[in-house]
């Protein structure tokens, strides 16, 4: 598989531990975006912090929620720009997945279930939307087990359990889109 992108690239420390855990040549990147929850609560806040800057903060209450408010949108600007430029690097043999500063690899070998859960959220009794996330566990090299969840935060994330689930020779449990 060609790479279309140079941004697509995985980075050294992903490259590292690949090799380190013998995961074969790299593939292809599945991109992270941001939750649309975050970015709304996000915009509410900077909306409020506006809206207190332009009638002027009249106390220490007032000047201290903006100052909060600023605190906020720029400790979520940093996770969403660290957020991004991670993602989920596919290899041969494995997975790596790289996030800011957490970068877990996991091969193929050591998955021995893939688990799809969707869940429904409504605000009294009308819907107001689902989540799909898919639960992998898998076994460590030094036979500790654990289970890493993919969440819609994936690009592709359909396709990306599926190519994992083909890889591991794991069949998929649980949820099944209908439109995939």
């Amino acid at each position: 598989m060609t790479i279309s992108n140079p941004a697509d690239q995985p980075p050294l420390r992903v490259l590292r531990l690949a090799e380190r855990d013998h995961l074969g040549r790299y593939e292809r990147r599945f991109r992270r975006h941001v939750g649309i929850g975050g970015a709304l609560a996000c915009l509410v806040i900077l909306i409020v912090v506006l809206n207190l800057l332009v009638n002027g903060p009249d106390n220490l209450w007032g000047r201290a929620a903006v100052a909060t408010g600023f605190l906020i949108i720029l400790l979520w600007a940093y996770s969403w720009f660290n957020r991004t430029r991670g993602g989920l690097y596919l290899f041969a043999d494995g997975f790596v997945d790289a996030a800011g500063r957490r970068v877990v690899s996991i091969p193929f070998a050591g998955i021995h279930s893939i688990k799809a859960e969707k869940t429904q959220f409504a605000v009294g009794s009308l819907p107001a939307g689902s989540n799909l996330a898919y639960e992998i566990a898998f076994t460590f090299t030094t036979g500790g087990q654990a289970v890493w969840r993919l969440n819609t935060t994936y690009a592709d994330l359909p396709l990306l359990t599926t190519l994992i689930s083909r890889r591991s020779g794991v069949p998929l449990t649980g949820y099944r889109d209908p439109y995939f």
